[in-house]
């Protein structure tokens, strides 16, 4: 082996080891270099922007500032409901959920998301709740910490939207936090999107403040936002270059159509985006060393779809991602054709976020809350240059504006409506699962119950052996067995499962049998894909035992949530069955 394979194999196994030791040391340097950097920086912002609305009125709102006062209440209102949703009816009961009850909750830490063998490499992703363990494990209390989150993240994205009047601001705030992919974030734990959204939105902050005073603590914000953020998804590193590259390439444009071909003048001017390219180059080697001599991409060859699918369906839930893309490019093609003007914040940031997508796009990966960020940036810069559209008070454009706006907000808001109520049904049912269990198990040590799991797959039948073990049954495991401590669940499905395991990287053990055995409960989850018919053609010799409807009005409604079913965690290209979020237990005679 030669020296350089031997320095960049120790370099990975410090990385892999002690990488919250090495995140945090760089987090140091970065800050500090960040810190001599901002003295260096000259005044960056030269293109002509959007006017500043937040000292003066424009005639465009003259006429409606009594609603100032209004709007606040409103918001504050729907903002309370909102969290109010996030707190009803929780419980580690839903998908992923695993990781929380096999881990943190558990007391055990979660070790940082490096994962070569599947080519995943985003280490800060759930770390928050390693911390947030020692002083609660209940699902109100890590709640909390996602409602606090919001409630920062509003109080930033209130700051960010300093052009807009107080009414749109808090309208624009609306359109952000009801979108179906910032509702999935901030209504669970384990989607490190909701992190990266957080630190995007004081990137924003920082960038603004830095345009405003040239200040050294925004310059400093600007890089640690940037470290922050990188860590949480790897497609964030596109966003960051996206941003960066596109807003340097627009400067020196506009440094050499003003005969100005300085590159020192041209790099004190752009400090920033500079510092940000550094910042994300040190992710970059950081992801190939770790990475490194791997070169498999299980995560992405195990979940990704044909790109026409991927396509279709993100056009089905998510029109601001195409709208955000008809707008860059119109605007672009006016700044090269006709010397239009480009805002130095928002048009590199939109370019930032169209790259981020093309990256999810590029490996055909498709989920209702994996364009989170596009969208974020999406209702932000399509409010800025609505703004500046609307400078010209022209009653079509107000028409053509109101018309879209309308159509986005009601599908962002019957898409995540139907996410919610999805989310709601599952862990309902699954907490009335454990409650029924809790009366029906003997207490005499050494005996057991028997699960038959029918049509859920294995890595379902994991996240229910976790969620029920988090629940003080003693789940059979295939390491540690069956404790003394009253009966042994057993799990059983008609699966060919590999070394009777649920999943093959955890100790769940789910028998192999083709069918049920006398005595034992025969469970059809919630999320199963199987219509009522087959499930009455198949119980004639057992006998019903539980019935219960995580959603009493979808049966009704069901016609209306098949439309909304590419945003469900189903799945997102079949039909629901007609007995969704329906859990319902049997038992087969002795």
């Amino acid at each position: 082996m030669s020296i350089v394979h031997l320095l960049i194999h120790h370099t990975r196994d410090l990385i892999t080891g002690h990488f919250l030791l090495v995140w945090l040391c760089l987090l140091a340097v970065i800050a500090l270099c960040g810190l001599w950097l901002s003295g260096y920086a000259e005044e960056v912002f030269s293109v002509p922007s959007t006017p500043d609305y937040s000292g003066r009125r424009n005639q465009l709102f003259a006429s409606f500032q009594g609603f100032d006062a209004i709007a606040a209440i409103l918001f504050l209102l729907f903002a309370a409901f909102y969290i109010f949703l996030i707190f009803y009816k929780e419980d580690f009961a839903y998908y992923d959920d695993d990781m929380m009850t096999d881990y943190s909750v558990a007391g055990k830490n979660l070790l940082p998301p490096l994962w070569p063998g599947s080519g995943r490499f985003y280490p800060l992703a759930d770390q928050e709740f390693n911390l947030l363990k020692r002083f609660t494990r209940s699902p109100m209390g890590y709640h909390l910490l996602v409602a606090a989150q919001l409630v920062v993240f509003l109080v930033v994205l209130f700051l960010v939207l300093k052009k807009f009047a107080p009414r749109y601001r808090f309208l624009i705030m609306g359109a952000v936090i009801i979108a179906p992919s910032f509702v999935i974030p901030f209504s669970g734990f384990v989607y490190p999107e909701r992190n990266v959204l957080f630190w995007l939105a004081i990137l924003l902050l920082c960038l603004q403040g830095h345009a405003r005073n040239n200040g050294r603590i925004y310059f400093v914000g600007c890089l640690v936002a940037t470290h922050f953020v990188l860590y949480y998804k790897e497609t964030a590193v596109l966003f960051i270059a996206g941003y960066a590259v596109s807003h340097l390439v627009l400067k020196r444009f506009l440094m050499v159509r003003a005969a100005r071909r300085s590159w020192q003048v041209f790099a004190r001017q752009n400090l920033i985006p500079l510092g940000m390219l550094a910042v994300a180059t040190i992710y970059v080697a950081l992801f190939v060393i770790a990475l490194f001599p791997r070169r498999s991409f299980g995560y992405v060859a195990s979940h990704s779809e044909a790109l026409g699918s991927v396509l279709r369906l993100y056009l089905h839930i998510d029109w601001l991602l195409l709208l955000l893309l008809i707008v860059v490019v119109v605007r672009l093609t006016a700044f090269v054709l006709s010397d239009g003007p480009l805002d130095e914040i928002w048009d590199p940031a939109a370019v930032g976020a169209l790259a981020y997508g093309a990256g999810i796009l590029m490996v055909h990966l498709y989920s209702g809350y994996y364009m989170a960020p596009v969208d974020f940036i999406a209702v932000l810069y399509l409010s800025n240059m609505t703004l500046e559209w609307l400078r010209s008070p022209v009653k079509v454009r107000r028409f053509a504006v109101a018309v879209v706006a309308v159509c986005v907000l009601f599908q962002s808001l019957v898409f995540s409506a139907a996410r919610i109520v999805e989310r709601k049904g599952v862990i309902a049912t699954k907490s009335q699962m454990a409650n029924f269990l809790k009366a029906q198990l003997p207490t005499a040590a050494g005996q057991s119950v028997t699960l038959f799991f029918p049509y859920a797959d294995g890595y379902r039948l994991m996240e229910i052996a976790s969620y029920l073990k988090y629940k003080g049954f003693n789940v059979e495991e295939q390491q540690n067995g069956a404790s003394s401590r009253g009966a042994v669940i057993r799990m059983e499905s008609p699966l060919n499962l590999k070394e009777n395991l649920c999943v093959d990287y955890k100790e769940y053990v789910c028998s192999h049998e083709q069918q049920p055995e006398p005595g034992a409960f025969i469970v059809v989850l919630p999320d199963d894909d199987v219509s009522g018919r087959e499930i009455r053609n198949a119980s004639n010799n057992v006998v019903p035992i539980l019935t219960t409807n995580g959603c009493a009005f979808c049966d009704k409604k069901i016609h209306w949530f098949q439309f909304t079913h590419p945003v469900l965690v189903s799945d997102p290209e079949g039909p629901l069955p007609d007995r969704w979020l329906k859990l319902e237990i049997f038992k087969k005679p002795a």
